[in-house]
């Protein structure tokens, strides 16, 4: 246990009972701190098999989950008393769960955003999104982690850092002190739109490496293909007002590589039977989970247009996913075109 944290006895709810959601739980609980794990009505199980046999079956098999960690059923109980909130939900459910979390949530809670993605048609950041929501007492402590974290790999202890972000200087401390042990290092910023951005359209550009790699597309083409679509991501934070920089902080550079060469990971693993030939709906059904850059490429299409930065491997990969036609072919086409 971290000994910083040692008589830091806190109570955290954390609203999301997934891979990350499950992982960030353990580490709390292993921190010394009682948490309140809840999940949406519609997926129970996770619950159901903490309390019966204190591990995560579903996301998280073969990790004993530690006491510590209490499942609720109810979100209005999960709230209740808390110091801390983490939201470890899905971009499609942030909405809907916040709009009702934020009643029940104390007044001087710190809340954290660990889910990566932004509203398909308000076009903005979960954690713009998770403010929008909350009273004015607890707006100001909203904070955003993001960075390369492949939680079954978290949560067995493997050394991992990620940018930690607010405005409010104190919630992050707060936060970071909360988190931090000898395997979880969390690097502060102020530039909450920055971690954002580049935690939400790394996945876009994973979905390409993926392709890629369908397409037996060497290394020397993907490094180059990466380093363009590190430039993209700098260029949209600074539209959006944030520091370039980030793009070349964990949050970016290191999100985009651990995410583009990941074997399990669900984006990259969509773009590979893409680039294989397989149909969308196909290469859907073979992952078998939600594969969030397909909707983030939608979402960074629209941002781009309204914010007038041209970004032409997002756009590459845009109309790969919602056009008719060869995926490889549109690869083949840029690549002859790249750098002329």
């Amino acid at each position: 246990m971290n000994k910083k944290n040692k008589y830091i006895k806190k109570t955290c709810a954390v609203l999301g009972a997934g891979n990350f959601g499950t992982a960030i739980a353990q580490i709390l609980a292993e921190n010394g701190n009682r948490v309140h794990l809840w999940n949406w009505e519609g997926d129970q199980q996770p619950l159901k098999e903490i309390e019966e046999f204190s591990e995560n079956k579903k996301y998280m098999p073969g990790v004993r989950l530690l006491k510590e960690i209490v499942p609720y059923y109810d979100i209005e109980e999960a709230l209740r008393s808390v110091d801390f909130v983490f939201m470890a939900i899905p971009t499609f459910a942030m909405e809907h769960t916040i709009s009702f979390a934020s009643r029940h949530i104390p007044d001087k809670a710190v809340v954290v955003n660990l889910s990566k993605g932004f509203h398909p048609e308000l076009l903005i950041s979960n954690a713009t999104l998770i403010k929008k929501h909350l009273r004015p007492s607890i707006k100001k402590n909203v904070v955003a982690i993001s960075g390369p974290a492949v939680a079954s790999q978290l949560i067995r202890h493997n050394v991992t850092a990620m940018n930690v972000a607010s405005k409010n200087k104190l919630a992050l401390k707060k936060t970071k002190q909360l988190l931090s042990n000898p395997f979880l290092k969390l690097v502060p910023t102020d530039d909450v739109i920055g971690i954002e951005i580049a935690g939400s359209f790394k996945n876009v550009y994973s979905i390409l490496m993926g392709i890629c790699d369908g397409m037996e597309i060497s290394l020397n083409t993907k490094s180059a293909l990466l380093t363009e679509a590190l430039h993209e991501i700098g260029k949209m934070i600074h539209a959006m007002g944030g520091h370039k920089e980030t793009a070349y902080e964990l949050a970016g550079i290191g999100d985009l590589i651990g995410t583009s060469f990941c074997e399990t990971s669900r984006n990259r693993r969509f773009g590979h039977y893409l680039g294989e030939g397989m149909s969308k709906t196909n290469a859907r059904k073979e992952v078998k989970q939600t594969v969030e850059g397909e909707y983030a490429a939608i979402c960074l299409h629209h941002l781009s247009e309204k914010k007038g930065v041209y970004l032409p491997l997002a756009d590459l990969i845009y109309r790969s996913l919602t056009e008719r036609g060869s995926v490889q072919k549109r690869v083949h086409a840029y690549l002859a075109e790249m750098y002329s």
